[in-house]
Order: structure tokens, then C-alpha cells, then sequence
């Protein structure tokens, strides 16, 4: 093997290398985001059939928040003028890094419907919400001792007519 021949294997397995480790390190700190359903009408149905997040990638054990992004300018009761974000579920990763966190219907309440409470009593009123608007909507889950964000969106359509 000639001089040159050796310096194009020796490049060649180097970039074999490199192009192996980076494709191994993306995967390794690759999280995911899923939201199920990824496009739904606001209904009460959603209390008994939440909104669920599942995600991977994440450490065993740790604490995943998901959150939605309010779109610029968008205002929500409850937050204040600097605040673009709320939570909508919290899980803990597995030992295989999987999460999984369906919303709890004070969440669906809160932020999705925007109701109103009972004084005295606690329940909501419907009749006083403001729901969120249609639109497409960012969700983030984040891992709290990572620092891993996983992204994915969650479609808010219109309402059905009624008839």
C-alpha cells in the first residue's frame, strides 16, 4: 500500500469515527413528545378521556413537566402579564426513559376551559368559561434534572355546530 493509499484509509476510518459517534450522541439525547389526541374539539368528554402526553428519552425517575405555550400575546387568567407558559401534567420517567401523563380534570378545567369557580362550593361554572381558542398550541415537555425538552403541538378545533 502506497503512502497515499494509507492516509485515504486512515481519513476514511476517521470519518467513519466521527460520523458514528455523532449519529450514536443525537440518539442517545433524542427526547420525544406525543400528544394523544393530537387534534380535539373542547367537550366535556375530555374529563373522562383526557389528554394524554407520552414521551421519551428522559432519565430513570425524573420528574417530566408538560407545558403549554401560549401564543405572543396571548392572555389566560391566572398568569400574569410576563408569564407565557402553564402546566398541564407531571409524570416521572421510567427506567427505560418513557413518561407518561394524561391530564387531570382540574388541569382540563383551568387552562382548557378556563372556568370559572363556585364561590363557597368549588364547582365549576361553565356558564362564566372562556375557553381557548382554536388554533394550534405548543407543548413542551421538560425534564427537570436533565434539562431535556421534548416539543410537539396540540390542535384546539372549532366547536361542532349545534343543530
Amino acid at each position: 500500500m502506497n503512502p497515499l493509499q494509507k492516509l485515504s484509509t486512515i481519513i476514511f476510518v476517521i470519518s467513519l469515527f466521527i460520523t458514528l459517534t455523532v449519529q450514536f450522541s443525537d440518539t442517545a439525547d433524542q427526547t420525544t413528545l406525543k400528544v394523544v389526541p393530537e387534534k380535539t374539539a373542547l367537550s366535556p368528554a375530555l374529563l373522562k378521556n383526557p389528554i394524554t402526553f407520552t414521551g421519551s428519552g428522559y432519565q430513570n425517575d425524573e420528574v417530566v413537566i408538560v407545558e403549554l405555550i401560549l401564543p405572543q400575546g396571548m392572555k389566560m387568567k391566572g398568569l400574569s402579564e410576563d408569564e407565557n407558559r402553564v402546566t398541564l401534567a407531571v409524570s416521572k420517567a421510567q427506567a427505560d426513559g418513557n413518561f407518561k401523563a394524561p391530564m387531570s380534570a382540574l388541569s382540563t378545567l383551568n387552562w382548557l376551559f378556563q372556568v370559572e369557580w363556585t364561590p363557597g362550593l368549588m364547582t365549576p361554572d361553565f356558564k362564566q368559561a372562556k375557553p381557548l381558542m382554536p388554533g394550534k398550541y405548543e407543548i413542551e415537555a421538560i425534564g427537570i434534572d436533565s434539562g431535556k425538552v421534548a416539543k410537539s403541538s396540540l390542535e384546539i378545533s372549532p366547536p361542532p355546530e349545534k343543530k
